[in-house]
């Protein structure tokens, strides 16, 4: 009579299938979560690129609490920047009226990184044009354009005249603070008036806490 056959498998460890299982379970959790997160991101990041300049600027003013800036129409504002055809895709500028303020703030938004040089040439052109035409002639005018500083957030980049702009920076930063439920986050850079002139190419550089002593609105 033929011996049974014996039976050579072990007994399942309940537990040890219990810890693989959940394992499991939180491992796949985790790409999920990573997945989703990588896409709020991406959205985010989207988003972001949708603002307008005039949304920029605007929030810009709420922030400094400036009052009474006359707006220059966009055909306008080619009277004082000279960009090429191409370089930005909006803009939005904004002086005072006030013949004993010289605040200004302008707007662009950039077509591509390409397009910074180019547009950086004629930020460059404008201020410089702007010194020379105050020189010995508005000493109070002078200083503060001298003053003049440029905030880069790319594809923003804002040009500013301002008695306090150490504040404008906080105030600019603050629109891409992700713990700001109004922002949209990228990596700043700025540049001084001086640092625009001398440039020869786009560099990133720290705030220096400058002011000058044109009147705040």
């Amino acid at each position: 009579m033929p011996e049974k056959l014996q039976n050579d498998k072990k007994p399942v460890n309940k537990t040890k299938l219990t810890i693989l299982i959940v394992s499991a379970i939180f491992f796949v959790a985790a790409i999920l979560s990573s997945i989703i997160m990588l896409s709020m991101n991406s959205s985010k990041n989207d988003e972001q690129k949708n603002f307008t300049a005039h949304e920029i600027a605007d929030r810009v003013i709420k922030g400094m609490k400036y009052e009474n800036l006359s707006e220059i129409s966009a055909e306008n504002i080619a009277k004082y920047y000279e960009i090429p055809d191409g370089t930005i895709s909006d803009s939005a500028m904004y002086v005072s009226p006030k013949p004993d303020s010289f605040t200004e703030l302008a707007c662009f938004r950039l077509r591509s990184e390409d397009s910074e040089d180019l547009l950086m040439n004629s930020i460059h052109d404008y201020i410089n044009e702007r010194i020379s035409s105050f020189e010995n002639v508005n000493d109070k005018a002078y200083e503060a354009v001298q003053g003049s500083r440029v905030f880069v957030h790319y594809p923003y980049v804002l040009v500013s005249v301002s008695a306090d702009n150490a504040a404008v920076d906080t105030v600019f930063e603050s629109v891409f603070t992700p713990d700001n439920e109004d922002s949209f986050y990228e990596n700043e850079s700025s540049l001084s008036a001086s640092e625009i002139i001398d440039r020869t190419s786009v560099v990133e550089l720290s705030v220096d806490d400058t002011s000058n002593s044109a009147d705040k609105d």
